[in-house]
């Protein structure tokens, strides 16, 4: 009796561990099938040739996952889903827009950020994350979030009398964008003016300065040719000599020269030419608001129009002065025309 009894535990134990062992199976099956379902759903069918700046090679890409490298790549995925969205499609447009009027000569666009928009490979963005304390479930809850902004703004593009527009953005503008044409050299672009807007201000990059002595600034103008020499006494006449019609600096005053300040952004890393001066005895102070050059989408902005109920569709609008979403066939996207 007891060996029968015990013949039917081990037979009911084994039992139980085969279905047990089934069931992991069939979960395992059902999340890999999910997971690919996914994949094929997500990829766009249109790739895209991204030249790698650090090692020349030339990578063929699905665009879909070069747009949520990009975005995943240029803004925080804790800001609101419109916000994204909103990012999504200006990230599309200003892909377009390079493959259509300003392409890579071997390819459709680079992974610079200085030269077109910031790219990391998810797997590395990833790491990343993970080393500034994100959970698992926050990251795989962000990339989820880009996707899906991916998905569901699948092939619209922002075009302006009915060509693709030069999308530009940047972080932070707190008050007002900039004009186009106060950054480079008086060219109207339509599309790109400067409008009203309105940032959360916690944003961490909000204000900032840059402390600077006096022979490093002298020095630096000087090696770059923007002045000749001058005396302590000129320097210390250091002043804003002109206004962009944003209420950003447009040049200041040094000693007879004039200087640029998006030059003076470039060559001491200022923030934004939102800023004033502060001369002090040794050092020059600029007390910076912002960040970026300020034209197009201001990302904060659009996160700050999202929490307050506006769609990614209205912040388009607000920051692209007279354009449309328009939406794109895969065959054009293919082909970077409109």
């Amino acid at each position: 009796m007891k060996l029968r009894l015990a013949f039917l535990y081990i037979i009911s134990a084994i039992l139980f561990c085969l279905i047990v062992v089934l069931a992991i199976g069939s979960k395992n099956n059902k999340e890999e099938k999910k997971e690919e379902e996914e994949k094929i759903e997500f990829e766009s069918g249109s790739t895209i040739e991204l030249l790698r700046s650090a090692t020349g090679q030339i990578e063929s890409l699905d665009l879909n996952y070069y747009l949520l490298c990009v975005v995943a790549s240029e803004i925080p995925f804790s800001y609101e889903y419109e916000a994204i969205k909103a990012q999504v499609i200006v990230a599309r447009t200003y892909l377009f827009n390079k493959i259509k009027n300003n392409k890579e000569e071997l390819a459709d666009v680079c992974d610079s950020y200085t030269h077109c928009q910031a790219f990391t490979d998810i797997n590395k963005l990833e790491e990343i994350w993970k080393n500034k304390g994100f959970s698992e479930k926050e990251i795989k809850d962000g990339e989820d979030k880009i996707k899906k902004a991916i998905v569901e703004t699948q092939g619209k593009i922002i075009t302006y009398n009915g060509e693709i527009i030069d999308a530009l953005f940047h972080a932070s503008s707190p008050q007002k964008t900039e004009d186009a044409s106060a950054i480079w050299s008086g060219v109207d672009i339509p599309y790109l003016k400067s409008v009203e807007n309105v940032e959360d201000e916690d944003y961490e990059r909000r204000t900032s300065t840059n402390v600077i002595s006096y022979a490093t600034f002298k020095n630096t103008l000087i090696g770059n040719g923007y002045i000749d020499d001058l005396t302590l006494d000129e320097f210390k006449n250091i002043c804003i000599s002109e206004y962009t019609a944003s209420g950003r600096v447009k040049s200041i005053a040094v000693g007879l020269y004039r200087i640029k300040a998006e030059d003076l952004r470039s060559l001491f890393g200022l923030n934004s030419t939102n800023f004033t001066l502060n001369i002090e005895d040794e050092n020059i102070e600029f007390n910076v608001l912002g960040f970026g050059h300020g034209v197009g989408l201001s990302q904060v902005g659009a996160n700050t129009y999202a929490r307050a109920g506006k769609s990614c569709d209205e912040i388009i609008h607000h920051y692209y002065t007279d354009v449309e979403i328009k939406d794109i066939d895969s065959e054009q996207m293919k082909r970077g025309k409109i």
